[in-house]
Parts: structure tokens; C-alpha cells; sequence
């Protein structure tokens, strides 16, 4: 079951990331705007983060791709994705203590910074760190493979409903909020 687990959070990170990369080398004027709002750099330092961050995390995709076959590999991946997901949500929160809540997270889907996604940043960098606990996933085979899909497809579900919810949210807060 080690190599089931290993394949979907493998591939799971490989597609976030892989995904998070494209959007942002895609635009990267949106993302390096984006990035400068969240008011965390020196201005002068702006770009060249917001050009080094997605192929970061494109490495760490490819990455992840090798790591159901390399222990290496899945370890390394696993902790510096967990680091990546943990700075992210460490950003959020710095804004969302200074009351910036109406920003762009920057995570591609439009959502505003919230408690929710620093919560979700969280477990990332929680399931980012699974590789360290499975001490030898085994080469993955068919089995891995009829259990991981399933198992990837419910947190991929999971996690675009998450995202929809939140976008949700943002939209309908100027309709709830009280205009006294």
C-alpha cells in the first residue's frame, strides 16, 4: 500500500506544481503583480522572484515524477515542496494579520487570502512530507496504480471544490457585508 500512497501524492504534487509553474510562466507580468501585492519584497527583488519561483516549481514537479522510483528523489521533493507550501502560507498569513484579506493568493484560481487557504497550504506541506515516513515505497505496479487513481482523483476533487468555495465566498462577501 506504501507504493499506492507514493504514486497519488507523487503525482498529485506533480500536477499542482507542474500546473502552478505553467500559469505563471504563462504570465508572468499577472504573477510578478501578483507577488508585489502581497508587499512581502523590495520592489527591486520583485521580478527576479516572480521569474525564479515557476521553474522552482517546475523542478520540483519533474521531481516528483521521479519520486515513486527514487528514494532520493521522493525525499528531496518532499521537503522542499513542504518548505515552498509552508513559505506560501506564511506569506498569507503575514497579509491576512495586516488585514490585506482581498488579495490574490497567486495560486492561479482567483482566490482572495484566507484562514482556509493557509489551512490548506498547511496540510500540502503535511502531505509533501509523506515520502520522509514511507521508508521503502517499492517499485509501483499495477496495484499502486488501480488505487492511486481513485485516491488522486477524490483529493483532486477535494481540492478544486476547496478552491471553487473560497472563490465563491470572495464573490458573495460585497453581497453580505453589512453597508452601514
Amino acid at each position: 500500500m506504501e507504493g499506492s500512497a507514493m504514486l497519488a501524492v507523487a503525482t498529485g504534487f506533480a500536477v499542482l506544481l507542474g500546473t502552478a509553474a505553467w500559469h505563471k510562466i504563462r504570465d508572468t507580468a499577472a504573477f510578478e503583480a501578483v507577488l508585489a501585492d502581497y508587499r512581502l519584497l523590495p520592489e527591486w527583488l520583485t521580478g527576479s522572484v516572480a521569474r525564479t519561483v515557476p521553474w522552482i516549481e517546475g523542478a520540483l514537479a519533474a521531481l516528483w515524477l521521479a519520486a515513486p522510483w527514487r528514494a532520493d528523489a521522493a525525499l528531496l521533493a518532499g521537503v522542499a515542496t513542504a518548505v515552498l507550501m509552508l513559505g506560501y502560507g506564511a506569506a498569507m498569513t503575514a497579509n491576512l494579520l495586516r488585514g490585506r484579506s482581498w488579495i490574490d493568493c497567486g495560486c492561479g484560481g482567483g482566490e482572495q487570502l484566507s484562514w482556509v487557504l493557509v489551512g490548506r497550504n498547511g496540510v500540502l506541506g503535511a502531505m509533501a512530507l509523506a515520502p520522509v515516513a514511507i521508508v521503502d515505497p517499492g517499485t509501483p505496479g499495477w496495484v499502486d496504480l488501480a488505487v492511486s487513481v481513485p485516491v488522486l482523483a477524490a483529493a483532486a476533487c477535494l481540492y478544486l471544490a476547496t478552491g471553487t468555495l473560497l472563490a465563491n465566498a470572495a464573490a458573495m462577501r460585497p453581497w453580505t457585508e453589512d453597508p452601514s
